[in-house]
């Protein structure tokens, strides 16, 4: 039994007690959020292998080199906002020094350069003084070409699909061109958009992860879900079929094997050892638990729809995504951001709140 055979079996024993059971399992990988990718360039809750986008201050905060980055297989492309392409200090960075020379182009690492709020203040000096110097004669980069940004040509050089549609539209650098997206709003001046409609170019780096890295993380999160079923109420065949999909999760769980520095193990052991299914251990009755509130867990939880419901389900972080946090894994070879197998469960909505 393979793991995607497994993966398969398991959506289909838990989508069994309700339609939209299956929906939420299927869009644990197959759809991402937002997160801080500006709206116009967000890719629309597409798949997480797909391409992405990710800061200067986040690559350089985690200390990710171009080799690290190169594991976004999908693509990723490193965003300098406002000042970042100026600063003389970002260019002690050999990082940087590859970036700069990476902006617009198709290889699986990119750049490119933006002028937008990252804090929502409502104050725009800053990427308008940014702005402006852009615009008086900068020399940029672009695709071998040393280019000069000023106030009559930049247009021509914001981002655009070159790609809208077939297969693996969302992945690969080679399927936009340009480098430039500016959204200037705040204060009593003009305001500066280079985009007023959405080209579906990103994803957020936080919610990236591969093929095989997504696989393990859908029978992370079925395996906790497997804990949700009362046993005792199910019919014969259906405890046998439950019996077999555990089964051949927690054997695929226990061959993943992850090396980084806040995990090094086996996914069956990341699971068994999580509070959610410690607590259950602990009272005697193996179901699954929301550790922050305590509470039990059940199987038909996970048809609740609507997201602000307090007893929802959600994907949850043990480490928040407001850490942006970056780690790499030596056993799989790959930069796991917040989302990875091994810092995720579910809990109720309140408890997610709170």
């Amino acid at each position: 039994m393979d793991k995607l055979q497994t993966r398969l079996d398991a959506f289909k024993f838990l989508g069994n007690f309700h339609p939209d059971i299956r929906t939420k399992f299927n869009n644990i990988c197959g759809k991402t959020g937002q997160y801080n990718v500006p709206s116009e360039l967000f890719q629309k809750r597409t798949h997480r292998k797909n391409r992405v986008l990710i800061s200067w201050s986040t690559v350089k905060a985690n200390n990710l080199t171009i080799e690290q980055l190169n594991s976004f297989s999908g693509g990723v492309a490193v965003e300098l906002i406002n000042e970042d392409y100026f600063l003389q200090e970002n260019r002690q960075y050999p990082t940087f020094l590859e970036l700069i020379q990476r902006i617009g182009s198709d290889d699986t690492v990119s750049a490119i350069i933006s002028f937008r709020s990252e804090t929502g203040s409502s104050s725009s000096a800053l990427q308008r003084r940014y702005f402006e110097k852009l615009l008086n004669n900068t020399e940029v980069l672009y695709k071998g070409q040393t280019i000069t940004i000023n106030r009559y040509n930049y247009e021509n050089y914001y981002l655009t699909r070159t790609i809208t549609s077939g297969a693996n539209v969302g992945i690969g650098n080679e399927k936009w061109s340009g480098f430039l997206f500016v959204s200037i709003k705040g204060g009593q001046q003009d305001v500066i958009e280079s985009h007023v409609e959405n080209i579906t170019l990103f994803n957020p780096a936080v919610e990236f992860l591969n093929e095989p890295i997504s696989l393990d993380l859908d029978l992370v999160m079925s395996y906790f879900a497997m804990h949700s079923v009362s046993f005792n109420n199910l019919t014969l065949n259906e405890q046998q079929e439950y019996k077999r999909v555990m089964s051949n999760l927690q054997k695929h769980l226990k061959e993943s094997h992850y090396d980084s520095i806040d995990y090094q193990g086996n996914l069956l052991d990341y699971c068994n050892n999580h509070p959610s299914i410690m607590i259950g251990k602990k009272l005697g009755d193996n179901k699954l638990y929301d550790p922050i509130q305590v509470e039990s867990i059940d199987i038909m939880d996970f048809s609740i729809k609507e997201k602000d419901d307090p007893l929802n389900l959600d994907f949850t972080h043990n480490v928040s995504v407001k850490k942006d946090r970056f780690i790499w894994d030596n056993a799989k070879r790959v930069i796991l951001p917040p989302s990875k197998p091994t810092n995720v469960f579910w809990s109720k909505h309140l408890s997610n709140m709170m």
